[in-house]
Order: structure tokens, then C-alpha cells, then sequence
């Protein structure tokens, strides 16, 4: 029970007070005793509705632990989402492409001593990176193991509108235990950067990881001459809080979220992704100016250079450059209080000895040093309090 609901029920009894017990209250009238009677049984129903409204509604969970094989499972697959490996389809006979996603709860680990109970896609927060062509048929089969119903949205893309995800209007939620098969073609609107995510109960299932990228590649794709990342910004809620407080990119806070190594002199493509329910996010990246090219998935006609992007809640920005300058480049939210990692009981840690949360490096090094496998952020930094703190 929270502080706001004792505050409520103390009221109540208060307001309820002189119509059960009138010898005390003489002097009020009928009036007054029946205002009272009103009084007490709206603020028992504010009650009711708020208890109700928090039923299963997960909090994060401290201190819980999980193996390492769990931890490395994790970081991997946040690499793996960094360098663009995505859910193989299986290949039906008519050549539609069928798609796995299971929604299911789970313990990560978010940043060093903060592990935390998730919900996500395939055991991955965010889920599995989702690549398509324009002119595929798919199939997606989204199973639901949660504790409460969910559905599934694709961000940007014009699906017919009974495949839209929208619970109550293009179909009844995905109960717990059951499964909805989403199908489409892809067509040239769809190309782009994007995002798939729940649409039950947005805020509470987007914070808890439900979300991931989709990317929608041209039916004839231009041979790939740069270098792809992918980082998706993400929010969890950590303590007993209503504001997110946390923030991770490909599902990692600092000093674990992954770092990028490109070649000096390749060409860089960012495609980067605002997961966050409620936040926006400002990604600057030092020592360099870059080229937005895209937005939300529709090419620009005018591109422009820049060494920020806005991102709101959703959006998505492709951004461009050439890795000219040697040396670890800091790439970060400039909201800078999404640069720290929030203790356990969800306020800013003001004993934290460096960074956190939404803060990352890329690493522009010589094309024989380029280096594929999970890297932290953290690793790149010489103070080993920071590099690793809490271990």
C-alpha cells in the first residue's frame, strides 16, 4: 500500500466519522451528515480504483541475482542488436516469412549491483531486432506469458488496420496464455528505421522492455558501404516511483551498454531509436559533426548536420558521418540526469563515483582493430571504480 492510498483511507474514515458516529456532531444537519456520506464514499471508490489499477503491476526488484551465463546471454544480445543480427523468419511453403515473439518475465541486469524484474520478446530487453524487405510477406506469432494481456503495435508502419495492435479497436488484447498471428505485406511506406511495442498499458509494459527495432530494407537494397550501430534508448523505473529513472541503451545502463568500434576513414551509419515511454532524449556525440538523414523512418529532403538529435518518445533518427577523427568518442544523452544510475531505492545515487545510464563510446580505431564481440563502456574508462563499479 503506498503513502497517497493511507493518506486516502485516513480521509475517508475522517469524512465518514460523523454519519456513523453523530453524537460528537449534533450541531451539523441532515445536509452536511449526507455531504459527508457523498465525501466518504467518493474517496473510499479513489481508493478501490487505485488499488486495482496497481494490481499487477510488477515493481522493479533490487538486488536480485542472476548467473553469469545469464549476464553474458544479456550482453551479447545487446551486441548483437548494435551489430544489426537479427530473428531469423522461418520460411513457410508459400514463401511467407513467419516470425517467433514470446512475452515472457524475467530478471536483468541493468547496470552493475541493480538487477531488475523485466518483461521483453524472446527473453531480450528490447526484443529481437526485426529486418524486412519491402514486397515480403510475414508473419509474426506473438505469444503472451505474462501476467496481464498485451498486443503488439508496429511504430510507423501503414499495416491494414486490423493487424494495428489496438486493443478494443483492431483486436481483443492477447490474454495470458493464448497467442495472435499478426500478418502483412511489406510495402515501400514501411522503409525505415522503426519500432514495434505493446499497446496495453503502454507506460507500465514499455518501462517493464516491451519494444524493439524493425528495420524495413528497399526491395533493392544500395550495396552497403558504411559501417552500422544500432542503439535503441530505453527506460525502466527503479524504487517506488512514478518517473523513470533509469535509462539503458540496447537494454544496458553504464557502464555495461556496448561500446562500437569502426574503422578510421569508413563511413558510419547510427541508427538510433527512443524507446522511452515518457522521456525524450538528446544524443550528442563529441568530436564529431554528423548528417541526419532520416527521421522516423522517411528520408530527408534537405539533410542536415549536427552534433545532437532530439528524439522524443517513439522516434527514430538515422545519422551519418565519416570516422575521421581517431580516438573514444563519448556518444550520450546531454539531459544529463539520464547520464546517472539511480541507487535502489530509485534516487539519483550522489554517491556514485562517475556516469551511468544513457552513456556509451565509439571507438574510432585502425581497420586491423576493429573489434566485433561485446565490449563495455565501461572498459574504455582508465578509473576501475568506474569502469566496474560494485563488483
Amino acid at each position: 500500500m503506498t503513502i497517497w492510498n493511507s493518506f486516502w483511507i485516513l480521509a475517508a474514515l475522517a469524512a465518514a466519522v460523523p454519519v456513523f458516529y453523530p453524537q460528537p456532531f449534533k450541531k451539523l444537519d441532515g445536509a452536511a451528515r449526507s455531504f459527508l456520506a457523498v465525501l466518504s464514499a467518493g474517496l473510499l471508490v479513489v481508493i478501490i480504483f487505485s488499488v486495482h489499477s496497481n494490481t499487477g503491476t510488477p515493481a522493479p526488484l533490487a538486488s536480485l541475482a542472476i548467473s553469469t551465463e545469464e549476464l553474458k546471454a544479456q550482453q551479447e544480445a545487446a551486441n548483437n542488436l548494435l551489430h544489426h543480427q537479427a530473428l531469423a523468419p522461418v520460411i513457410l511453403p508459400d514463401g511467407t516469412r513467419e516470425y517467433h515473439l514470446t512475452a515472457s518475465a524475467f530478471k536483468r541486469e541493468l547496470y552493475p549491483g541493480m538487477a531488475v524484474e523485466a518483461w521483453g520478446y524472446n527473453h531480450q530487453v528490447p526484443g529481437p531486432l526485426i529486418r524486412l524487405k519491402v514486397g515480403e510477406k510475414v508473419k509474426f506469432v506473438v505469444r503472451n506469458e505474462l501476467p496481464q494481456p498485451t498486443s503488439l503495435h508496429w511504430h510507423g508502419l501503414a499495416v491494414p488496420q486490423n493487424q494495428d495492435g489496438v486493443p478494443g479497436v483492431s483486436q481483443k488484447p492477447i490474454q495470458p496464455g493464448s497467442q495472435f498471428t499478426y500478418a502483412f505485406t511489406v510495402t515501400p511506406q514501411m522503409a525505415g528505421t522503426h519500432l514495434y511495442h505493446t499497446h496495453v498499458r503502454d507506460d507500465l509494459q514499455m518501462n517493464m522492455g516491451l519494444h524493439g527495432v524493425l528495420i524495413v530494407d528497399p526491395a533493392e537494397p544500395s550495396p552497403a558501404d558504411a559501417v552500422e550501430g544500432i542503439y535503441e534508448m530505453s527506460s525502466f523505473k527503479i524504487g517506488k516511483t512514478d518517473q523513470e529513472n533509469a535509462f539503458a541503451l540496447n537494454g544496458l545502463a553504464y557502464p555495461n551498454a556496448p561500446a562500437l568500434d569502426v574503422p578510421l576513414g569508413g563511413k558510419v551509419l547510427l541508427r538510433l531509436v527512443n524507446a522511452s515511454a515518457e522521456q525524450s532524449h538528446v544524443m550528442h556525440l563529441h568530436g564529431y559533426t554528423f548528417t541526419v538523414n532520416a527521421l522516423d523512418g522517411n528520408p530527408l529532403a534537405h539533410p542536415y548536420q549536427a552534433n545532437t538529435v532530439l528524439l522524443g518518445p517513439s522516434q527514430t533518427a538515422d545519422i551519418a558521418f565519416t570516422a575521421s577523427n581517431p580516438g573514444s568518442w563519448m556518444f550520450h544523452c546531454h539531459i544529463l540526469d539520464h547520464m546517472i544510475n539511480p541507487s535502489s531505492t530509485g534516487v539519483e545515487n550522489d554517491d556514485a563515483a562517475c556516469m551511468g545510464g544513457l552513456v556509451t563510446f565509439i571507438n574510432v580505431v585502425p581497420k586491423n582493430s576493429v573489434q566485433s564481440a561485446y565490449r563495455s563502456a565501461g572498459s574504455i574508462d582508465s578509473d576501475p571504480v568506474c569502469a566496474n563499479p560494485g563488483r
